[in-house]
């Protein structure tokens, strides 16, 4: 799924815009999180908060990048 449609689930308040960000995001993330923490838990407790704070933000917040914005979170 792209980026667009992702970011019009979280829109629409769907719930799978978190499975499908997962889907698209989530091994990067991962990788984010594991080479700052070198910890697995941690790290996954990390890319879990992130979804959480996309699904809070995501409205109002309209990524052009949602890769990008993830990220940075």
């Amino acid at each position: 799924m792209e980026d667009l449609q992702i970011i019009e689930l979280y829109n629409a308040r769907i719930e799978t815009a978190i499975s499908e960000t997962d889907s698209r995001y989530g091994r990067m993330l991962h990788s984010i999180a594991s080479n700052i923490l070198s910890n697995h838990w941690d790290s996954k407790e990390i890319v879990n908060d992130t979804f959480r704070k996309a699904w809070n933000t995501i409205p109002p917040k309209q990524p052009k990048s949602l890769g990008a914005y993830l990220g940075r979170m």
